[in-house]
Parts: structure tokens; sequence; C-alpha cells
């Protein structure tokens, strides 16, 4: 009479079955892991990207949505009214002229409508800063004013550094006599005086602006960095560098 031989795994077996495939399976979750955290990486930098290049269609097609109780006078200066007796919206001495974007510390960007005051003294400039010059431009706390932090906990810092940041100050303006948008840029400092006559000078228009991204840990090879290329007009001026190129730690 033949016993029965029933067939199966030993312990050993097992064991080294069951390893295998927890290393298998801790691999595919630590590269699904690496391959996520380094893709919301670069949507914060084509985040940061998008937003810098929505500021300059918000400057060639402005959209005033301004509180009707303000009104302006000839020095740029938004006053508060009773309700009712300020100037209707679009009928305003003033105008829209263009954005301030400057940081504050390395997650967040403030940008601040900028306004100024047709003068006729803009009328015999024979160029475009020498305009910007006479309309007296000017932010307004009256004036909207919103802020937009760097996403997926990336962070604004020094090309040369990864653990500081360097302020930063951006104009975009809209010539009132040319029509064509100027970019002025210091990249050293931000701006914060009452009188813009100290940043509408030629060596501000001849500035680029790079923004290096660290991924704060998401993100192991080289940074990325978002730049404004010098003398820009348009939102196709800002670009995005690669890790191999954008020289960022």
């Amino acid at each position: 009479m033949k016993s029965l031989v029933k067939a199966g795994f030993t312990i050993i077996e097992t064991m080294l079955f069951l390893g295998i495939t927890g290393l298998l399976v801790a691999g595919i979750l630590v590269g699904t892991g690496n391959s996520i955290n380094a893709q919301r990486y670069r949507d914060s930098v084509s985040s940061l990207q998008a937003t810098l290049q929505k500021q300059y269609s918000n400057v060639a097609s402005i959209s005033n949505n301004r509180d009707a109780n303000l009104s302006c006078n000839s020095n740029s200066a938004l006053t508060v009214t009773s309700p009712g007796a300020g100037t209707p919206i679009g009928q305003s001495d003033c105008v829209i002229i263009g954005k301030l974007i400057t940081n504050e510390g390395k997650d967040r960007l403030v940008i601040q409508d900028l306004i100024g005051y047709p003068s006729l003294v803009a009328d015999s400039a024979t160029n475009d800063l020498d305009t910007f010059k006479a309309y007296g431009i000017k932010t307004s706390s009256n004036l909207s004013s919103e802020t937009y932090d760097i996403e997926w906990g990336s962070s604004i810092v020094s090309t040369d550094n990864k653990y500081s940041s360097n302020a930063f100050s951006m104009l975009i303006l809209r010539s009132p006599s040319s029509g064509v948008i100027r970019t002025l840029i210091d990249n050293s400092s931000k701006f914060t005086g009452a009188n813009f006559d100290e940043i509408l000078k030629q060596e501000y228009l001849d500035n680029s602006l790079k923004l290096c991204l660290n991924s704060n840990g998401l993100f192991t090879s080289g940074g990325m960095a978002v730049v404004v290329a010098a003398n820009t007009t348009s939102a196709s001026g800002v670009d995005i560098q690669g890790e191999a190129t954008s020289g960022c730690q």
C-alpha cells in the first residue's frame, strides 16, 4: 500500500519568498514615491512660471476692479471718500499702469497694482522710462494686491546657496505712450520706497532674474530655475531652466 506524500514549501523557502517579495514591494514603493515627489517639484516650478507669465497678460489687458469709493489726485494718490462720492470705475484720472512683484521670504510672492497720473510732461518724454517717471507711479493700500505661495513645500533660494534667499523686485509696466510692456528688475533688494524714480533706470531694464527653487527634500537632483529674461516685453520671456543648465544647487 502506497503512502501519500504532500508537496509544499519548507519554512526556509517560505521565508525566502516573503523576504524577496517584501524587498520588491519596498523598491516599487520607494521608486513610486520618488517619482511623485519629483513630479510635485516640477509642478511647483511650472506653477511659478505660469504665475509670472500671468502678470504680463494682466498688464496687457488691465481689469479694473477697484472700489468706486476711491478718488485719485494729480500725485497718483488714492483717497477713500464717503460712499457714492468717489470717481466711477473707468472714469478716474489715474490709470493702472502695471504690477510690482516682490518676495516675502523664500516661500511667497507679493503682487501689487501700480497706478499713475497722466501728465503733460509725459508728452515731451523721449523714452518709456521718462514717461513712467512723468506719471508718478505709486502703489496704494487701497488697491487690490495678491500673494502667491510657492507650491509643494518648495522655496526660492539663492543661486549659490540653497539655504538662503535674495530679496528682489520686479516691475512690469505698460507704457502709456508706446504701448510696449517693459520689465525692470532689481535682483538684489526688495523695493519698499515711495519714489519709483529710484528703480526707473536703464540698468534695471538690462537686468535678468533667476529664481532657483529648492525642493526641500522632495527632489534629490540639482535645482531648477524660473528665469525672466532682460528687456522682456511679454510672457514668452519667462522660461524654465532644468537641472543641467540652471546652475542652482
